[in-house]
């Protein structure tokens, strides 16, 4: 790498597009191993971070606590775990109330400061998108070859160029350990997720909770922490920035408790006068990540993975791996065990400082991470949801233990369990039908919702007096049928999927945008896959006190939904005929780059929707809080690939990736890709030298002049 930096800084080559004198006119440094190191520790942070949802919670219990106890945000709408029913934990308490702390008091800001301090926060914290993803694995006792499949689809922003980078790794033919392909991290070493000669991982976020936040007293060169003053010490960073001067920011680390957070970070005060946020991290400290992927890339059994696995200290990953013979689900993590759930302060909000007793001392044991080979069921499958079930009840603090609150919300589990389960059932999984599930765009909440719509709309024909203002309504009976009719296939040709996003997005308004008053904008535009759970299981009952969300009744809140989006379709597209419009109009992923120009590739419709197996969550709302002009996607699978095995046990992949694997938009292979991501269009990826070198387009031979031979 560095050698090639070398040639571009002296002039030996031309420098790369984006770097000319008519661009950013910049020359790349050499890169460090300190540096190199700190991109897979920021990937690791990105993979941990709740920072921003543990201060919305504290914002939203102290400043709306009539919107805290109504909206149970730790409930899913589904109630699927990662660990097969047969291996969650037994003997559990029953549900009930945890231990009552003193309520801490409301923030000091008006809503209008809080509202514009969140949308800064969200802001400055979405370079570490907290993004989602699916991995399952079949074994082969259910296949049509008798030997496991594998298959992952990791989301992340949809950048261009991609912030993964398809490649294969050789050293084995030199002598080398080393033989591995699949997609990694631009600027980290290895291959994350892939496959080598004999086995292949997947990943996707576990979102353990391995972050606090604690109000503390902040004195001179001291905080006090549990009663404890520990000394603090000033660490100054200089920032060069290209065209201007450069910029200083001063830090204040607190050694074994982590760092204060600075002021500007989020401007409302959460913490009081003379008082500090100090967070920890369990990545804050020296760990292992690169050591345990290189020896992921080199294993050849699925003991050996697990083995790498367990190296691994941060990044909280879902792995599900597979050879030809087993399947496994693993997770290796330093989760802080912070003992009995109900004799503590809950860290999912800012906790008092003053507790000696929240801070941490200990990890959870390995018995109480998520394990599993999934013998029971013939399948294992993550996609971000609840590993123990311990939030389908809402409450976190009844468990045997604390492992997390923030979790998908378990639309795409429970289509993966689904169809897993039937895949299973009927046996011979196919290659295809692997395939399929990952470009399914089934919208899984239509099929609660559509009969609440339908029942609502038959109250009001049979003369409900709450709802003869729908009644007479002949937009709202046209929308009716096309609902009814729906396959609910969330695909860019669908007029009923746009309706029904509308609608269910309109719902979400009706229901919750009075309890989050100023915040509702910016935590729909955060996390709408997330807050979308609210107003089905409002309007389902699922809520101990669904009522008090649906103040005036549920079928008012349904069809007054309906009735705005049949004026939204009508004003946006002269009318709500199902042939006037479909989901691609105004439905697609946007592949930008913060430089632009050429770089960008700009618009492409696309199917899927936030609850689908195949993810395309989109923005709502624009800044002005009315419905966006285009519901542009940002994030969704970065790559998709699935994993069969030889009989001589060789794994075989076959992936669409987007939008190239270049980042040269003059070169064909910057979006060469694309189409066949969209299209779901698979690719074998070629892997022994022979297939390589005859499938190969151009060759380049890099040998630094200081290594010859190398």
């Amino acid at each position: 790498v560095n050698h090639r930096i070398e040639e571009i800084r002296s002039g030996d080559v031309p420098r790369p597009y984006g770097f000319g004198a008519d661009e950013l006119d910049y020359l790349p440094e050499p890169m460090t191993m300190q540096e190199h190191a700190a991109v897979i520790k920021l990937i690791m942070f990105g993979n941990s971070n709740s920072l921003e949802r543990e201060l919305l919670a504290t914002i939203v219990q102290r400043n709306l606590p009539d919107a805290w106890a109504l909206l149970e945000l730790a409930r899913p709408a589904f109630n699927v775990a990662t660990m097969p029913v047969d291996e969650l934990p037994q003997g559990a308490p029953p549900p009930g109330p945890g231990l009552e702390h003193p309520t801490r008091p409301p923030i000091d800001a008006t809503p209008t400061e809080i509202a514009a301090a969140f949308r800064h926060l969200h802001e400055v914290m979405s370079d570490f998108p907290t993004t989602g993803s699916n991995n399952w694995a079949v074994a082969g006792e259910h296949t049509e070859n008798g030997r496991s499949m594998i298959a992952g689809d990791p989301h992340q922003p949809l950048d261009s160029p991609s912030l993964m980078y398809a490649q294969h790794l050789n050293s084995a033919d030199a002598g080398g350990t080393i033989d591995a392909m699949g997609w990694s991290f631009v600027g980290a070493a290895g291959v994350h997720l892939g496959r080598n000669a004999h086995v292949h991982w997947s990943q996707t976020t576990n979102f353990a909770d391995v972050m606090d936040i604690w109000e503390v007293p902040l004195g001179e060169g001291e905080v006090t922490a549990g009663g404890r003053a520990v000394a603090t010490a000033e660490r100054v960073e200089v920032i060069e920035v290209a065209g201007e001067d450069s910029r200083s920011e001063t830090f204040i680390d607190v050694e074994g408790y982590g760092v204060i957070l600075p002021n500007d970070l989020l401007p409302i005060p959460i913490a009081g006068p003379n008082t500090a946020l100090l967070l920890n991290w369990t990545g804050f400290a020296a760990t292992n990540e690169e050591s345990a992927f290189l020896d992921i890339n080199r294993a050849t059994t699925i003991d050996e993975v697990e083995a790498g696995v367990d190296k691994l200290e941060v990044g909280g990953f879902n792995f599900v791996c597979a050879d030809a013979d087993n399947i496994s689900y693993r997770v290796n993590i330093r989760v802080p065990d912070r003992g009995d759930p109900s004799a503590r302060q809950m860290p999912y909000v800012v906790l008092d400082g003053a507790d000696a007793g929240s801070y941490w001392s200990t990890d959870l044991p390995p018995e109480r991470l998520p394990r599993s080979r999934g013998e029971s069921q013939g399948w294992v499958a993550t996609a971000n949801n609840d590993p123990w079930g311990f939030t389908f009840d809402g409450d976190v603090s009844n468990d045997p233990w604390y492992y997390g609150y923030f979790y998908a919300a378990g639309h795409r589990a429970q289509r993966l369990q689904d169809e897993l389960n039937r895949l299973t059932a009927a046996g011979n999984v196919t290659l295809e039908d692997m395939q399929a599930l990952q470009s399914d765009v089934h919208a899984n909440t239509a099929d609660l919702m559509l009969p609440v719509i339908e029942t609502a709309w038959a109250n009001a024909l049979k003369g409900d007096k709450t709802l003869a203002a729908y009644a007479n309504n002949p937009d709202l009976q046209t929308l009716v049928d096309a609902l009814s009719g729906w396959d609910r296939q969330m695909t860019r040709d669908s007029s009923a999927a746009l309706a029904y996003h509308v609608w269910l997005l309109l719902l979400t308004d009706e229901v919750i945008a009075d309890d989050l008053s100023l915040l509702y904008q910016t935590v729909l535009e955060a996390e709408s896959p997330f807050i979308i759970k609210i107003p089905m299981l409002a309007v389902l009952g699922e809520y101990p006190q669904s009522e008090g969300l649906l103040q005036g009744g549920r079928d008012v809140h349904i069809l007054e939904a309906l009735e705005r989006t049949a004026s939204f379709l009508d004003s946006r597209f002269g009318g709500v005929a199902p042939e006037n419009y479909t989901w691609a109009d105004m439905h697609g992923t946007n592949f930008d780059n913060p430089y632009g120009e050429a770089l960008n590739l700009g618009f492409t419709q696309t199917d899927g929707g936030e609850d689908t197996v195949n993810v395309s969550s989109s923005r709502f709302l624009d800044s002005n809080a009315g419905i966006a002009e285009r519901f542009d996607s940002g994030g969704g699978a970065i790559f998709r690939v699935v994993t069969t095995f030889d009989e001589d046990g060789t794994p075989r992949s076959y992936a669409n990736f987007p939008p190239g694997n270049i980042e040269d938009p003059n070169s064909p292979g910057f979006s060469n890709t694309l189409e066949d991501w969209v299209e779901g269009n698979y690719a074998e990826l070629a892997f022994h030298r022979a297939d390589v070198e005859d499938a190969a387009v151009q060759t380049r031979t890099l040998q630094p002049e200081d290594h010859p031979g190398s």
